[in-house]
């Protein structure tokens, strides 16, 4: 072989798995899905994620281990137009208005879709630096767009492969234990007086979806459980009015198929396949599609000293949530989605500023087992998936106090509403899901920090745990 074959094919070697080189000169888009469980912290982290890479240049020790700031191949972010799908925008600028605000506070979750772009312009490392120099400025441009949509949507795709028998049975099983039982008493009431073969007067199935969701409400937002279906009962956004929506389980006889003409076990069973027709499919299809890489905020701390039924909960969640990222043979997402796949999955533990910096490979690593990443099959065929720890902002200080003549680490924050900063101690996270008898124990109630002072425009950035670690992880691939 020639010294310039040789050459030729060194170079080839360099640019293998890059991106296209015309992408690069005309510029190309990443979308990046990033949802969350219950009480994870999404708002937050999609307003820091923004807000800290429109500082980047300014600020580069905000985000030194997303590659291309740290070495200094970064040369302009800032917001794009308004996105040509229409999405409604992801209310950036009033969120970090509030969260610099005085008194400051975090802004109100969102709970319907939306989306926002970054344009990033940076010079390609390499190879590609070079050849892009020789043809232009040299410089590259990323239009990273993120798409913000409630977690609990995810857990609508088990739904696809059930009848509305099989649904009802699992799901009235579930709400008849534990703490579930008494947070759905009134609903569990209504249907022992209405069965199956109660004639349909257009008013019952609207009546039991709305003690139903009330249910699945309460149960998130007051005792912080995450297996909550179908999940736009939760957030339903712009179908609040579709009668769709209007069902829920009911108490089926063996045998049940779809139900006498007329009654409500057939409604509600006809409604159960319209949602998953009209509603789950078309998610999946439109929007899930689309994307290439995802963000899953899971709140394992505040799971963990809710005790063993919430943090049982939150594992079943995850579980359910990892079918989406599944595409073996007799998936059915294999069978849904007819364009391009997400790549690479991120399950992140968030609010790790409410441990102490020793604790926190412990709190990525029980995430790691709850997401069983080793029994994960993650061949070509799936997405990567991968876990990490992060605090999309940090809104406490570390110190020591004295506990039974030993000094350990503990966090102090300023609870919102308060005027003094506490101290307070977690104990230890395990790195495994505690043993049976581990549960008896008390777990501290963590209180929500109020947020650090903030300043409004994108100069100094916001202090945060590993958030520029977990994007370059997302997207740094599409930044070389």
């Amino acid at each position: 072989m020639s010294l310039l074959d040789r050459a030729g094919a060194g170079l080839a070697d360099l640019l293998s798995g890059a991106p296209d080189l015309t992408e690069l000169v005309k510029g190309s888009t990443v979308s990046l899905a990033v949802t969350g469980l219950s009480r994870a912290g999404k708002t937050v982290f999609i307003t820091s994620l923004v807000h800290n890479l429109l500082s980047a240049l300014h600020q580069p020790h905000r985000m030194p281990l997303l590659k291309v700031v740290g070495e200094g191949r970064l040369v302009a972010a800032r917001l794009a137009g308004h996105p040509a799908s229409r999405l409604p925008r992801f209310p950036y600028e009033q969120n970090i208005e509030h969260m610099a605000a005085t008194p400051a506070d975090w802004p109100a979750r969102t709970t319907d879709i939306s989306e926002i772009e970054i344009d990033i312009r940076f010079a390609p490392s390499g190879a590609l630096g070079f050849l892009l120099g020789q043809i232009g400025d040299g410089i590259a441009t990323l239009r990273l767009r993120i798409v913000d949509y409630p977690g609990e949507w995810l857990l609508d795709l088990p739904l696809l492969t059930q009848s509305y028998a099989d649904w009802s049975r699992a799901t009235l099983q579930l709400a008849r234990r534990g703490l579930r039982a008494e947070i759905a008493r009134d609903f569990l009431g209504f249907i022992a007086d209405h069965g199956p073969d109660t004639a349909d007067n257009g008013d019952d199935a609207k009546r039991a979806h709305e003690l139903y969701a009330t249910y699945l409400r309460a149960a998130r937002d007051r005792h912080g459980l995450s297996f909550l279906q179908p999940g736009h009962f939760l957030d339903p956004g712009a179908l609040a009015d579709n009668p769709t929506l209007w069902f829920a389980p009911l108490d089926l006889p063996a045998g049940f198929d779809h139900g006498k003409p007329g009654t409500l076990g057939a409604l509600m069973a006809q409604r159960f396949e319209a949602y998953k027709a009209d509603i789950v499919t078309p998610f999946y299809r439109q929007y899930f599609g689309s994307f290439s890489r995802q963000v899953v905020l899971v709140d394992v701390l505040g799971a963990l000293l809710a005790g063993r039924e919430v943090f049982d909960d939150t594992r079943r969640a995850i579980d359910a949530i990892l079918d989406s990222f599944r595409y073996g043979q007799s998936n059915i997402l294999r069978r849904l989605l007819r364009v391009n796949r997400i790549e690479k999955v991120l399950f992140a533990a968030t609010k790790a500023d409410h441990v102490p910096d020793i604790q926190r490979d412990h709190l990525a690593a029980l995430l790691r087992n709850m997401v069983a990443l080793p029994a994960l099959d993650v061949t070509s065929s799936n997405a990567e998936i991968d876990v990490a720890a992060l605090a999309s902002v940090i809104s406490t200080q570390e110190d020591t106090v004295e506990i039974d003549g030993h000094r350990v680490q503990v966090v102090v924050g300023k609870p919102v509403g308060k005027d003094t900063w506490e101290k307070f101690f977690v104990g230890n996270v395990p790195a495994k899901p505690p043993k049976p008898e581990a549960w008896g124990q008390p777990f501290l109630n963590i209180p929500v920090f109020e947020p650090p002072v903030i300043d409004v425009s994108p100069v100094d950035g916001i202090a945060h745990i590993n958030l520029d670690l977990a994007l370059d992880y997302l997207i740094g691939d599409k930044l070389r």
